[in-house]
Parts: C-alpha cells; structure tokens; sequence
C-alpha cells in the first residue's frame, strides 16, 4: 500500500460521508437510534477524533483538543440534550479540516515512513504493526462508522443517500 493508495481510499470515504450528511440538519443528527447506539452527531465527531490518529501517523497536528475529543472516544456516554458538544455545521467544518491535511500528507507518506512501526505513544491494538497496517485498520473504521451514518440518517426521516 503507497501512501498514494491510502490518499485515495480517505477520498473515497470522504466523498460517501459527504453523501451521507446531505440534508441533515443538526435537529436530525442528535436523533438517538432507539434501544443502544450513537446519535449522527456523535459518529461524526467520532470519526473526526479517528482522523486525528491518522494525522498524528501521518505527521500532521490533530484538528480536534482534548475537550471535545472527550465526547467522541470509544466508551463514552452516548450525548444527552444539553451537552456542550459541536454542532453538525462544526463537526463538518473540523472533517473538511481534517481532509485537506490529510490527503496531501498520505501521498507524501514514503514506502519507508509506511513501513515504520506505530509509534511507542499510540501503539495499541489494533494500532499495531507498521505506520501502513494502523492507517489501513483506521480506514476500516471509518467505513465501519460511516455505514452507521447511512442507517442514522434513515431514522432521522431522510432517504438513503447511497444506492
């Protein structure tokens, strides 16, 4: 995998995350899925703190700091009405900050940074193995929740955005 290859396959995710958000308001992306899950808001923002390890692998500085980072991270509290997160416009705003840092700094990636192991900092399953194999396995996740976003977006009333 070139650093190339990945610039395109974060393109690729972007484009259908931008399908997905098409017509949703901010009302509609704090509809909680009934029984357990995440709200829109909440997938979204967790992508985008995702994307910070990906710049952090690919040399970049994160888009997101510590206190609404909290919020986002696996294992936290699904959002209540009155939490002091961002908005959808917001969130938005911090994914396109992260694809324009993102891509340009995949593509300059060399085959020997890919081949580099995760950094002693981060280096926990499944960010584990080589710079390459962590960037790979946060591209899954990020499809993964991407999907979800497609299925939030039918609660919220809208048609599905990807056929």
């Amino acid at each position: 995998m070139t650093g190339n290859e990945l610039a395109k396959m974060y393109e690729f995710s972007y484009g259908a995350i931008q399908r997905n958000l098409d017509n949703v308001s901010n009302e509609d992306s704090l509809v909680q899925p009934p029984g357990a899950g995440n709200c829109l808001n909440w997938v979204l923002g967790h992508i985008v703190v995702a994307r910070n390890m990906v710049l952090s692998l690919a040399g970049c500085a994160p888009v997101v700091g510590e206190e609404v980072a909290a919020h986002y991270r696996r294992g936290s509290n699904p959002l209540q009405p009155g939490d002091k997160v961002p908005d959808l416009a917001t969130l938005r705003g911090l994914l396109s900050d992260t694809q324009q840092q993102l891509v340009p700094a995949l593509a300059a990636l060399s085959d020997e940074a890919l081949a580099l192991p995760v950094p002693e900092p981060i280096r926990r399953p499944p960010l584990t193995g080589s710079v390459a194999d962590a960037l790979i396995r946060l591209h899954y996740h990020e499809g993964y929740h991407n999907g979800q976003m497609g299925l939030l977006r039918r609660l919220a009333g809208k048609e599905g955005a990807i056929k």
